[in-house]
């Protein structure tokens, strides 16, 4: 069982891959200072044991979907071009 997936200044590049989902058990997910790109999957909303999620220092565009924000994470991070309604409550 994992419960934090620490990628951060990998060089990563793409999208964010929706089979994330699969891992159930993350309770940190964070894939700071990377080059992806593209919008925030819904998919991520899934991950139901989640409390950080930390996105900033990429190019993702769009919003953070509503699923996710309703997750009531205890920490969001995402760059000021990313539309988010639920951020100023979560950073």
């Amino acid at each position: 069982m994992m419960i934090g997936l620490h990628l951060d200044d990998n060089m990563l590049t793409s999208t964010i891959p929706v089979d994330l989902r699969s891992m159930s058990s993350l309770v940190i997910l964070s894939l700071g200072n990377n080059a992806l790109s593209g919008p925030i999957p819904t998919e991520i909303s899934e991950l139901h044991d989640l409390v950080e999620l930390k996105l900033s220092g990429n190019v993702l565009d769009g919003s953070v979907p509503k699923e996710v924000c309703a997750l009531g994470l205890k920490q969001l991070q995402v760059d000021s071009n990313v539309q988010c309604s639920c951020c100023s409550q979560n950073n």
